[in-house]
């Protein structure tokens, strides 16, 4: 693994803020200068927009541009799905306005399958706080700028843990109980 850089100069669509704190990921979190370290796979990212770029940074096995044009769903024109939304009816205009900068992220199904189930009843921070829990546990480490990371766990590595190590984790584990 390597530290690697790539920068999205003059983009569109994209505000970093709308696509990591609209609740469709939970895995990135803000930092004092205003970016979101997250980890995507086996890689750590931090964006950070700046002007009308954006930065991203960090620590990958595999190559930052394609992992980030694929996550980040770049090749996709969301001016001309935007335009045809708009058409529908005023509130979607007006919708699509408000979440200018959200993107659909493509999340590994794995890890959002499990976000899903842990978001039954739970706020933002807490399924957060969680799902942190199980990739410390039970994920692999990722060492950056002293920091320490970890994958979300495959389902191998999850199925390691018991109803009680779930419990422990604080999931309120749904079992026969």
């Amino acid at each position: 693994m390597e530290e690697q850089i790539y920068v999205l100069k003059n983009i569109e669509n994209f505000e970093p803020k709308h696509i990591f704190e609209c609740g469709q990921c939970f895995r990135w979190n803000r930092q004092d200068d205003g970016s979101y370290i997250g980890v995507v796979g086996t890689n750590v990212l931090k964006v950070k927009k700046e002007q009308n770029n954006i930065i991203i940074k960090g620590m990958c096995k595999d190559n930052i541009q394609d992992v980030c044009n694929e996550y980040f769903d770049l090749n996709t024109d969301y001016n001309k799905i935007k335009s045809k939304l708009s058409e529908i009816d005023n509130n979607m205009k007006v919708s699509i306005e408000y979440g200018n900068g959200i993107r659909i992220l493509k999340q590994d199904k794995w890890e959002t399958l499990i976000s899903f189930i842990i978001s039954a009843n739970n706020n933002i921070p807490r399924i957060k706080g969680i799902i942190e829990k199980i990739s410390k546990k039970y994920g692999k480490e990722i060492e950056w700028n002293n920091t320490k990371y970890y994958t979300f766990p495959t389902p191998i590595e999850l199925s390691k843990a018991s109803i009680k190590d779930l419990r422990l984790l604080g999931l309120g584990f749904r079992d026969s109980r």
